[in-house]
């Protein structure tokens, strides 16, 4: 992310247009049978939105598995797991529809991974067992598909390895186990005054003070990485790369979706993200801090030119 903040003054922003889905927020029998359907909503706001907004985002696969209370449904994945039985062609997605009975998985789960081998697949409980509303859920979607988008990357597992943070690990877990010094103080200090000059940054897109803001947090970053230390801030850099600029497409996405619930919903994610900024608390909230503030910084990208997001494949 930090070679993009140094380059991302030399370019213009600009906005996307916008695709038009059916309403999220219907009845619907079961959310299994509701899946269907918004499932190709979402897809055809991929290929639409999404492709303008990301190169290949549109084209990324997009399987999914839904989490219910005495089963699990998997669509649209071409090499089915051994333990899955038929279901039938799904009439919406025109998709292979494949059941198991409900194993040990989480049905509060709201998540992209590589559960049967590549290609991801995106894994959710229901609105209800995940504490969400239809309209967040169908918009946290969008969030998880990026996650499948970046697992397609040219040599995306190769890079992660070459990063040298798993410690030995080959589970997975140290994404989310890594042991960053959340509760250093000098480490807690640097990252506050690095959030709250990043919000004053973002709050200063359009003005004529944005440059003296934005070299402002830039100089305070630089302060939060060498309290860090090389090793941790190449574990930062990688969550705000993986995880910041996932939250900030699903913004940005959620409020072009013409729904008003999904719309609205993105409005109020944005309003919270930008105001854990100004809340930073590196202690508690530990690893989730990244998601707030990667997607203010990808704010600032954004406000200084698109042309930031051809060079976010490569940045990692």
């Amino acid at each position: 992310m930090i070679d993009l903040l140094a380059a991302a003054m030399l370019f213009v922003a600009e906005a996307q247009p916008s695709a038009e889905p059916p309403p999220a927020e219907r009845p619907a029998a079961s959310a299994r049978d509701a899946l269907g359907p918004l499932l190709v909503a979402i897809r055809k706001f991929a290929a639409a939105d999404g492709e303008a907004l990301w190169s290949g985002y549109g084209t990324a696969p997009f399987e999914f598995l839904l989490v219910e209370a005495s089963e699990e449904t998997l669509l649209c994945r071409a090499r089915v797991p051994a333990g899955f039985a038929s279901a039938g062609l799904d009439p919406a997605t025109n998709c292979q529809r494949h059941v198991r009975p409900r194993t040990n998985l989480s049905d509060k789960l709201l998540a992209a991974m590589p559960l049967f081998g590549p290609p991801p697949t995106i894994v959710m409980g229901t609105p209800q067992t995940t504490g969400r509303t239809p309209a967040s859920w169908l918009r946290t979607i969008l969030h998880e598909h990026f996650h499948q988008w970046q697992f397609t990357l040219p040599d995306y597992f190769a890079r992660i390895d070459a990063l040298d943070l798993k410690g030995g690990d080959t589970s997975g877990m140290w994404v989310l186990n890594y042991a960053f010094p959340y509760d250093k103080a000098d480490v807690i200090a640097a990252q506050a005054a690095a959030s709250n000059a990043l919000a004053d940054a973002v709050a200063a897109r359009g003005t004529p003070g944005f440059m003296a803001k934005f070299d402002a947090y830039l100089a305070k970053r630089r302060e939060f990485e060498k309290a860090a230390g090389p090793d941790n801030w190449r574990y930062i850099d990688f969550q705000l790369w993986q995880e910041g600029v996932s939250r900030w497409t699903e913004i940005q996405l959620g409020k072009t979706y013409k729904d008003a619930a999904v719309a609205a919903s993105a409005v109020t994610l944005e309003e919270r993200t930008l105001a854990a900024l100004r809340a930073p608390d590196l202690a508690g909230q530990r690893r989730e801090f990244v998601y707030a503030y990667g997607a203010a910084e990808a704010m600032l990208l954004d406000a200084c030119g698109p042309q930031w997001r051809k060079g976010y494949e490569i940045v990692l």
